[in-house]
């Protein structure tokens, strides 16, 4: 299962949103990054996107939202 979520980083004011599977949004919403963060909705899971949403989570653990925000243009 995955879901669209919609969250904002520390310091911003924009919301951008992104497809997480459950485990995901359980890291994504711990990242110290992330000031906001919640499900929007239920959504069909994409494995490819989730893998490239994995890696970009893993990225923005050290800080970099670069992915994360590109990737979140196409949700």
């Amino acid at each position: 299962m995955a879901f669209k979520v919609k969250y904002r980083f520390v310091d911003e004011e924009k919301y951008h949103t992104c497809v997480l599977t459950l485990e995901q949004f359980k890291n994504f919403r711990e990242l110290p990054v992330v000031e906001e963060c919640e499900i929007v909705k239920n959504t069909k899971e994409y494995k490819d996107y989730q893998e490239k949403m994995q890696k970009a989570i893993n990225l923005a653990v050290k800080n970099n939202t670069t992915h994360i925000l590109k990737l979140s243009e196409n949700a």
